[in-house]
C-alpha cells in the first residue's frame, strides 16, 4: 500500500503553454518525461465500490497495465490523500482477487462485485513528469492534458499535480502558490474519476445547505477539536465551490456562504490561542461582503416562494408579485460569485486553510486544554453575550433583531462546531427556539423588501398594501417575541 498525498491544481486549456513553461522553470534542471497514459474505471451498474468510496482502474502504459484501487481519502485545500494499492495485471479486466484480502470493509462482497464490474468510463491524456529534491524525498510535478470519455461524450483534462514522494509537504505548497498566482490555476477538489462519474451520468454533485455538528471525541484536546472543525468546514465549502463550477447555482453560493461563516468562526477561536490567521479573517470577511446580495435574493425567495406564508396573498396583487419577481430575478449576481472564485485571493485562502488544516499549527495551551472542558467554558461566554444582546432592549423592534443576526448565526454556528459534545435531545431543545428566531429575523428582510415593492410599484392600493404590510410585520415580532422569551429561558445543553 502507498498513501497517496497529493496537491490537486486545476488550469483552463488556454494556460496550456504557460503552464509548461512554469513547470520547467520550477524544475530547473530536474528529470523529465512524457506518458501516454489510457486508464479505464470500473464498478458495478449499482455502484458498489463507489458507496464504500473506492476508485477502480486500469492504467495503461504502453503493453504493461497495472491495476489500481484507492479508498476512501479526504481532500482539504487541494490535498488528496487516499490509500491506494496497486497490482500488476495483463488483462483488460480487472481482477480484485490480486489484491491482498485485509484490504478491503469487513464482509465485503469481493467476488460478486468481481462477477459485476463493467468498464464507466476512460481518461486518456498526455502526462508530463518532472522529479523535483525536496528533503530525503522528491516532489513529482505532473502536468496532465487530455480527456475524459464516457457515453460517446468527452471532457478536457488540464491540471497540475504535486505529489509528495518522502518530500516536504510545505515544499508542494510553495510550488502550487506560483501556480495559482501565475497561470491562475484553482484547487481541485474533484479527481478525475469524480468527474469521470459526473460524465458518465453515475453520480450528481448537490450543494450542501445544511451544516451537520462536527463528530467531536471528548477525549480530544482542544487543538485537535478546532482542527477537525476547520477541515469539516473547508470540505463543506469546497464541496460547494465544485458545485458552483459545474452548475452555477444560487443554491450553491449559498453552501459557499455558510461555508465561508463557518471556516471564519473556527478561525476566530483559534486566535483565542494566538494563532496568527487575522489575513484569513480579513479575507473571508471580505468574501462575504461580495455574497452580501444572497440576503437580499432570499428575503424575495421569501415572498414568492409557493410555500411560503406571502405568496397567496401576494399573487392577488399581480403588479406588485411581478415587481417582486424580477427585483429577485435581477439580486442573483452568479457572474460576480464565478468572477470572485477564480480570483487569486479567494483560490489562495481556500489553498492555505488546507495547509493550515496540514500543519495545524499549535499554542502549547491547545494541546493542554481537554476539548469538552473549553467547549463548555466557551459555549457558556459566547452565550452569556448573546443574552446581553438579546435582553439590551426591552422591547425589540425590527431594527434591533437585524442587527443582532450575524452575532446568532456565528452562536448557532459555533454549536455545530463542538455541540456534538453534548447530549443530542438537550442540545437541540436548546437550540431550537434559538434557530426559530434566525428565521424569524430573515422573515424581517423579507417584510422590509415587500415594503420597498409597495412603494415602487403604481398601484392603486399602495396605502392599503403598505397597511398590510404592518400588520405581517407587527404579527411577526410578537412571534419573534415568544421565541425570545423561550430561548432565554432554555436551560444550556453544555451544563445539564
Amino acid at each position: 500500500m502507498s498513501q497517496e498525498i497529493e496537491l490537486k491544481l486545476l488550469v483552463e486549456p488556454n494556460q496550456r503553454e504557460a503552464v509548461l513553461r512554469l513547470c520547467q522553470q520550477l524544475a530547473k534542471d530536474s528529470d523529465s518525461s512524457t506518458l501516454e497514459l489510457t486508464n479505464a474505471y470500473f464498478d458495478t451498474d449499482d455502484l458498489q465500490l463507489r458507496q464504500h468510496d473506492m476508485g477502480l482502474r486500469i492504467r495503461r502504459r504502453g503493453d504493461e497495465r497495472e491495476q489500481t484501487i484507492k479508498l476512501a481519502g479526504q481532500v482539504l485545500g487541494g490535498m488528496h490523500s487516499r490509500p491506494e494499492y496497486n497490482a500488476v495485471i495483463t488483462s483488460d479486466t480487472p481482477d480484485l482477487t490480486l489484491f491482498e484480502e485485509d484490504i478491503w470493509p469487513d464482509e465485503f462482497p469481493v467476488f460478486d462485485i468481481q462477477r459485476e464490474l463493467v468498464e464507466l468510463f476512460r481518461t486518456d491524456f498526455t502526462r508530463h513528469r518532472w522529479k523535483i529534491q525536496s528533503g530525503e524525498g522528491v516532489i513529482e510535478l505532473v502536468f496532465d492534458e487530455g480527456h475524459i470519455v464516457a457515453n460517446g461524450q468527452s471532457r478536457a483534462i488540464c491540471e497540475i499535480e504535486l505529489e509528495v514522494q518522502g518530500g516536504i509537504a510545505a515544499d508542494a505548497y510553495k510550488l502550487a502558490r506560483r501556480f495559482i498566482t501565475r497561470v491562475n490555476a484553482r484547487v481541485g477538489s474533484l479527481s478525475k474519476a469524480a468527474r469521470g462519474y459526473l460524465l458518465a451520468q453515475k453520480s450528481v454533485l448537490e450543494p450542501f445547505n445544511h451544516a451537520h455538528f462536527v463528530h467531536q471525541q471528548p477525549q480530544d484536546d482542544v487543538g485537535t477539536g478546532l482542527y477537525r472543525a476547520l477541515a469539516y468546514a473547508l470540505q463543506y465549502w469546497q464541496h460547494n465551490d465544485a458545485c458552483l463550477a459545474e452548475q452555477p447555482t444560487v443554491r450553491a453560493v449559498a453552501g459557499i456562504t455558510d461555508g465561508i461563516r463557518l471556516c471564519k468562526v473556527v478561525l476566530q477561536q483559534l486566535a483565542l490561542f494566538e494563532i496568527d490567521v487575522s489575513d484569513h479573517i480579513a479575507r473571508l470577511e471580505q468574501m462575504l461582503g461580495h455574497l452580501g446580495w444572497l440576503s437580499r435574493y432570499d428575503g424575495l425567495n421569501e415572498l414568492t416562494a409557493e410555500d411560503g406564508a406571502y405568496h397567496r396573498a401576494l399573487e392577488q396583487n399581480q403588479k406588485l408579485y411581478e415587481v417582486i419577481v424580477e427585483q429577485q430575478e435581477h439580486s442573483v449576481q452568479l457572474e460576480l460569485v464565478i468572477s470572485l472564485s477564480k480570483r487569486d485571493d479567494y483560490q489562495l485562502t481556500l489553498f492555505e486553510l488546507g495547509e493550515l488544516c496540514s500543519e495545524q499549527l499549535r499554542h502549547e495551551q491547545l494541546m493542554q486544554v481537554p476539548l469538552k472542558q473549553w467547549a463548555t467554558q466557551r459555549l457558556r461566554e459566547d452565550w452569556q453575550q448573546v443574552v446581553e444582546a438579546f435582553t439590551k432592549h426591552q422591547e425589540m423592534r425590527a431594527d434591533h433583531y437585524l442587527k443582532l443576526l450575524p452575532q446568532l448565526q456565528s452562536s448557532l454556528q459555533l454549536g455545530y462546531c463542538v455541540g456534538y459534545l453534548f447530549d443530542a435531545e438537550d442540545r437541540e431543545l436548546f437550540r431550537a427556539p434559538w434557530q426559530d428566531l434566525m428565521r424569524g429575523i430573515r422573515e424581517i428582510m423579507a417584510l422590509k423588501l415587500l415594503r420597498e415593492a409597495i412603494k415602487d410599484t403604481d398601484e392603486v392600493n399602495t396605502e392599503k398594501l403598505l397597511g398590510w404590510q404592518e400588520v405581517q410585520l407587527e404579527s411577526l415580532l410578537y412571534a419573534l417575541e415568544r421565541s425570545r422569551r423561550a430561548a432565554l429561558k432554555q436551560e444550556p445543553y453544555w451544563i445539564l
